[in-house]
Order: C-alpha cells, then sequence, then structure tokens
C-alpha cells in the first residue's frame, strides 16, 4: 500500500491534527497585530510542531500577508518571500472559502521544496461570519504520517539503516564481481577441455561460478532496492511480502540451475547419484509452491483487511 492510499485512510485523524494546530492560532486578533508581531508567532507555531514547513496568512482575497515562514530544515535564499502574491486560485484558499473548520488538501507535489505534501487552512471569521483571512501551513506528508503513527524516531534512524545496508549489498556486489571475475578465468580451461570431451569438470565449474555470482549480484540487487532504494512502510504487510517474495525468488532460481547442472553432471559421471539432484529439483519445486501459497494468503489477507477498513469507514 503506497503513501496516498495510507492517506486516504487516515485523513480525517490527519485533518484533526493538522487543523487543530493552525486553528489553535487563527483569530481575528492574528491579522491585526504588525507584520513582526504575525511573523513571531508564526515563527514559533513552526518550532513548536517539527513537522510543518511552511505557514503564512492570507486576506480575504486570498493575497498573502507577509513573507513566508519556514521551518529551519527547508529555509533557503528565495523561500522566505510570498509577500503579496495572489493564491486565490490554490486550492485550499477555495476549499476554505465557505468552510466553517479548518480544512485539508489532496496530497500534491510542492514548488517550495519538491516534496510531497499536504496543506492545512483554518479561515479566519469575524462574529458575523464574515471572511476576513485564513491562516495556513504546509507538512510533507511523510512527516505528518510518520507523526501520527508516532514513527518519527524511527524515521531519524532511516539514514543509518540505509547506509548500513548500502554496505553491504556493496560487499556482496564485489564478492559477485569476484566470482564472476573467477569464472571467466576457468573458460581457459573449458577451451582446454575441448581436446577432451570426457572432462566435464572446467564446464561445470565454470558454469557454477557464473550462477553463484549472478545470485549474489541479484540477492545485492535486491537488497539495495529494497532497503535503500524504495520506500517502505514496515507496518504494512504488503511490504514484507514483497520483499520476501523477491529474496525466496533470487534463492529458487540459483538452487534450480545448480539442481540442472548436477543433473547432467551425474548422468554423466555418477549416475548413482543422480537421485541427489533430483532431490534438490523437488525441494526447490517444494519452495515454489510454498512461495506460491504464501503470496495467495497474503493477498487474500490484504483483500480481507481492506473490506474491513472500508466497512469501518463506511461506519464512522
Amino acid at each position: 500500500m503506497n503513501r496516498f492510499e495510507h492517506f486516504r485512510e487516515v485523513r480525517k485523524d490527519l485533518a484533526a491534527l493538522l487543523g487543530g494546530v493552525v486553528d489553535a492560532l487563527a483569530s481575528p486578533a492574528l491579522l491585526q497585530q504588525h507584520a513582526d508581531e504575525q511573523r513571531k508567532k508564526l515563527t514559533c507555531l513552526i518550532n513548536r510542531h517539527p513537522f510543518l514547513d511552511l505557514c503564512y496568512l492570507l486576506d480575504a482575497e486570498g493575497r498573502q500577508i507577509g513573507d513566508n515562514v519556514a521551518a529551519s530544515r527547508r529555509r533557503t535564499a528565495g523561500k522566505e518571500d510570498g509577500d503579496g502574491v495572489d493564491r486565490s486560485h490554490r486550492p485550499y484558499y477555495r476549499l476554505a472559502l465557505n468552510a466553517l473548520s479548518p480544512i485539508l488538501t489532496e496530497p500534491y507535489l510542492s514548488s517550495a521544496n519538491g516534496h510531497i505534501c499536504v496543506t492545512a487552512a483554518a479561515p479566519i471569521r469575524d462574529e458575523k461570519g464574515r471572511l476576513l483571512g485564513m491562516l495556513v501551513a504546509d507538512s510533507e506528508l511523510d512527516r505528518a504520517l510518520a507523526l501520527l503513527e508516532e514513527d518519527d524516531i524511527r524515521r531519524g534512524f532511516e539514514p543509518y539503516f540505509k547506509a548500513i545496508y548500502t554496505l553491504f549489498s556493496t560487499g556482496l556486489l564485489a564478492v559477485s564481481a569476484a566470482l564472476g571475475f573467477h569464472a571467466v578465468v576457468t573458460l581457459k580451461q573449458v577451451w582446454s577441455a575441448v581436446a577432451a570431451p570426457e572432462d566435464f569438470a572446467a564446464p561445470f565449474q565454470a558454469t557454477i561460478l557464473f550462477t553463484l555470482a549472478l545470485a549474489v549480484f541479484d540477492l545485492s540487487k535486491t537488497i539495495f532496492e529494497e532497503e535503500v532504494l524504495l520506500r517502505k512502510d514496515i507496518r504494512r504487510h504488503s511490504t514484507t511480502r514483497r520483499t520476501l517474495t523477491r529474496f525466496i525468488a533470487a534463492i529458487l532460481i540459483a538452487v534450480s540451475i545448480e539442481g540442472l547442472m548436477l543433473v547432467f553432471k551425474f548422468a554423466l559421471d555418477a549416475p548413482q547419484n543422480l537421485w541427489l539432484a533430483v532431490l534438490l529439483l523437488v525441494a526447490a519445486a517444494l519452495l515454489l509452491v510454498a512461495l506460491g501459497v504464501y503470496v495467495y494468503l497474503g493477498g487474500q489477507a490484504e483483500v480481507l483487511l481492506s473490506q474491513h477498513r472500508d466497512q469501518r469507514h463506511d461506519a464512522g
């Protein structure tokens, strides 16, 4: 399940979280204060809530009042302007224009930092309900979801985990390269064996080395893609199922090739040991069946969980 599906599941809770943050500060008095005092309060809001990236004020016509107030991790030259910019065409302004309570937008690609973000906007109205302005705050979707699930501590360690996985996958890649180089060297023996057709040791050795190099490379590639490049949600069983499926598939390929090589080797050199190769292929087939059952049952479990979430959402 990707982050957008996750967002739809927890949108109500996320709207309450972000909406409560901006609504607590949004008041007619804020719009009447001096620009320096407004900026001071918006800065305090950003500092107290590290999941926020930007916040700013709009007037009733959607024109920004003052410059953006950005989080320190995102504050760069040219990103703190915005005073006087017309934002009446933005989705959050249109949603909040007739709203009586804070609104939350759908996820979108932020032009300020290039990340997937959501925006919460709290309309500011007078005693008669007339719109005076809005308080708007942007948050990275991943940071908001992590905070909602109390996963921000693990996310802090994530770069170190990725560095360790990168180190190990690089080590496996080096092993694969060494095996491949050794396999290339043995090709000389393969060509020498042409003069002795009864000697099959060199061709089988080269095949085994190339197969091991391919299997180790595939394992290194899987680790790097799954643990470094891809975004993973460890709370989702589908993530674990995908990773496990890729690992088992890599092992299955290597074992099946090795079993096939042993069938040919024993058939030519030691027919009495042929049953060992057959057992290896049978084990690979059983592993494939077990993997298929696991994937099927995991998929069925995901369907049941999705139906349960839909029923709970409809009931809510």
